[in-house]
């Protein structure tokens, strides 16, 4: 019994008597953590528009799960698109998509929760981005001509910024990647 006592003050000695704080795993930020092998630069297509659209797509059907898809839409499709021509080709490929075009940031909000991502209108419509994160503070965006990073940015801004710029939105819906542990 002093055997057990004499090992019960010297655990109690190393470990303390405190009271432990429990730590909870964060979120992965971004929530759409797209790893840079998979992320698509922006290319000029036949007509020498950059085709933003199309690299937004890819990152997001590589991200997806859909490699395959991907790598097809690259060697397919190119240049500048709109609305009613994406949705034509990915419907002529069978492809799942959902998209919005009347600016509803419930849309976005959804992308994102679901861990889809989607690619989004800005600078007046001549651009398309993928966005990567968006909750109550920050949204972040990866930029088809600048993969390397996410570019952070208040909500408020990019909803702005997006609403006045078409606020088209457009995602595959496919399984995105497990979060990270």
């Amino acid at each position: 019994m002093k055997r057990i006592a004499l090992v019960l003050v010297i655990l109690i000695s190393i470990v303390g008597c405190e009271s432990r704080k429990v730590v909870t795993p964060t979120r992965e930020r971004p929530t759409v953590n797209i790893p840079l092998s998979l992320r698509q630069s922006n290319w000029r297509g036949s007509e020498g528009e950059g085709s933003c659209v199309h690299a937004a797509m890819i990152s997001l059907f590589r991200w997806q799960g859909r490699a395959n898809t991907a790598e097809r839409w690259l060697r397919t499709y190119g240049g500048g698109e709109w609305p009613d021509d994406m949705a034509s080709k990915l419907n002529r490929d069978g492809i799942r998509f959902a998209s919005c075009e009347n600016g509803d940031v419930k849309f976005l909000e959804w992308a994102c929760r679901t861990r889809r991502g989607c690619g989004i209108t800005i600078m007046g419509g001549a651009h398309m981005v993928t966005l990567v994160h968006l909750d109550a503070k920050w949204a972040a965006i990866l930029d088809n001509n600048r993969v390397g990073q996410f570019i952070w940015i208040p909500r408020e801004t990019l909803i702005a910024e997006w609403q006045a710029s078409f606020g088209w939105a457009i995602t595959p819906v496919y399984s995105p990647a497990a979060p990270l542990p």
